[in-house]
């Protein structure tokens, strides 16, 4: 049994070390892991909390108190008197109108709740757009290692050849010492990219708020063919004033603000309750354990039940100033949801700018990559039949490789900046 259960395991730890994650997967890892977004739930949960403290000042209120010990007492020329004590109470009270006042704070801790909720789905949102733009940087960290990986391959070519033009006496020594400098130069920049790759893998790990060692995970790389790549990225169909629109109705900071809004409106009404009494009803019942000297000056039960209000006529202005506050704090609510829209909308049209940025740059470094390449094979050519030096040579070569990267991460700045403006319309 224990070598079946053994068995089990190092199968699903195998399968396990075999998967690569997507970016749907890195996701649902971040949602469930992440202290910021667990935070959050603990304030919708906070929020939630708050509701049932307002509601309950509309249920009664019941209290027990008892007591029991001696008492002495000692009148002039008279002996003292010692006195058991032992008595005991119930009591209850019930709210019956407060012109408003806890039922403005019921509404208000509701649109609290709302609000923390709205807050909630906004930091859902902003992870996923972390996730994204950490997995996407990944991927184009990547690919850029295989760019220095090939760079160092062409350059330790570009050695070998050299010396053998030396050794038959085509080419001088400067060119094998050149080209020494240049495969430990391609070296030391293969070397960086992959020290890079282990830098974002930790900024994920961050970002996902568990620690995932390398060895048993690996994330999703799709096979990238740069023939024509431009036309296989994803278009943008929208306009600039149609994405705006779609993000003033489904940002969740935009819900945020307008439930706060809501609550501070709710904040000033249940002030105004102060302005006017409180109507409650009260009973009390008291049960004694008389000592017999006392039995027949003290009751043994007593009991009373009344209606009472109380109203605060005048409390040195504390109301007036509770209302003001709270009408500055609605107008408050009211200037930072305004500030909201102005700073979505600059976010919406940067997005947009950036994206449309962002594929232009792919198209641009299409040709760029195709004339370096070109220029690359035609300096190629007239090295070997030695018509240029070797340093035309290299200069086309690291013009070759440069735009392998910027095209590379042209394509990848593309997918992020769909991502950013998915993030900045609520999608």
């Amino acid at each position: 049994m224990k070598l079946k259960i053994l068995l089990a395991l190092m199968i699903s730890s195998s399968l396990y070390a075999q998967k690569s994650l997507s970016v749907d997967e890195l996701i649902k890892i971040a949602l469930q892991n992440s202290p910021d977004i667990k935070l959050s739930k603990l304030d919708v949960d906070i929020s939630k909390e708050h509701i049932r403290m307002a509601k309950g000042y509309y249920l009664p209120y019941i209290n027990l108190t008892a007591q029991g010990g001696k008492e002495w007492s000692k009148l002039k020329h008279q002996p003292r008197g010692d006195i058991d004590i032992l008595s005991g109470s119930i009591g209850a009270s019930q709210l019956i109108y407060d012109f408003g006042k806890t039922q403005n704070n019921i509404s208000g801790y509701i649109q609290e709740e709302l609000a923390s909720k709205a807050y909630m789905y906004q930091k859902i949102s902003d992870k996923i757009l972390q996730v994204k733009q950490a997995y996407y940087e990944i991927l184009k960290a990547k690919e850029i290692l295989k760019v220095q990986e090939k760079n160092l391959k062409l350059q330790q070519n570009q050695l070998y050849r050299a010396k053998k033009y030396l050794k038959a006496g085509i080419r001088t020594i400067i060119d094998v010492s050149d080209a020494k400098v240049r495969v430990q130069m391609a070296k030391q920049s293969l070397n960086n990219a992959k020290y890079n790759i282990e830098i974002l893998y930790t900024k994920l790990e961050n970002i996902l708020g568990i620690n995932l060692s390398k060895k048993r995970y690996d994330i999703y790389k799709p096979k990238l063919d740069i023939t024509h790549i431009s036309t296989r990225l994803p278009k943008l169909h929208q306009s600039l004033i149609n994405l705006e629109k779609f993000a003033y109705k489904h940002r969740h900071i935009i819900k945020s603000y307008s439930h706060l809004i809501q609550k501070a409106k709710a904040k000033v009404s249940a002030i105004d309750g102060e302005y006017y009494p409180d109507i409650s009803l009260q009973a009390n019942h008291n049960i004694s354990h008389i000592d017999k000297s006392m039995i027949t000056s003290l009751p043994q039960e007593q009991s009373h039940i009344s209606i009472n209000m109380k109203w605060d006529i005048f409390n040195g202005f504390q109301t007036d100033a509770k209302k003001q506050e709270a009408k500055l704090n609605l107008l408050k609510a009211h200037m930072q949801k305004q500030n909201i829209h102005l700073a979505i909308k600059e976010e919406v049209t940067n997005a947009y700018i950036a994206l449309k940025q962002s594929f232009d740059n792919v198209k641009l470094n299409e040709k760029i990559l195709k004339s370096t390449q070109e220029k690359y094979n035609q300096a190629q050519k007239r090295y070997i039949n030695g018509l240029n030096d070797f340093i035309e040579l290299q200069n086309a070569q690291q013009d070759y490789i440069n735009s392998l990267s910027q095209l590379a991460n042209s394509y990848y700045d593309y997918f992020i900046a769909m991502a950013l403006l998915d993030h900045a319309i609520g999608r």
